[in-house]
């Protein structure tokens, strides 16, 4: 604290870079700000990305739309064949 008592005022910033985890070129980055992690990772998440916390990677908007039908269509193809027998 200053001498003459007044708190010097401060701005918290933290800033998150993303890179897509997929090997895809031209490679995915963007840099998302805000005041806290939790923060920057819900404006990623409403921009579309992916985070993997547990695996410390990043999905970009176009490559979780790609794994989601992938997986989508993988579970139709499966129930197809169960109820072909």
């Amino acid at each position: 604290m200053p001498i003459d008592g007044n708190a010097i005022p401060y701005v918290g910033i933290y800033t998150l870079d993303l890179f897509c985890d997929q090997l895809h070129e031209p490679r995915v980055e963007m840099t998302f700000t805000g005041q806290t992690f939790s923060g920057c990772c819900a404006n990623a998440r409403k921009a579309g990305w992916r985070i993997h916390r547990a695996t410390k990677t990043a999905t970009c908007p176009s490559c979780t739309r790609r794994l989601r039908n992938v997986a989508r269509n993988f579970a139709q193809d499966r129930e197809m064949r169960r109820t072909v027998r």
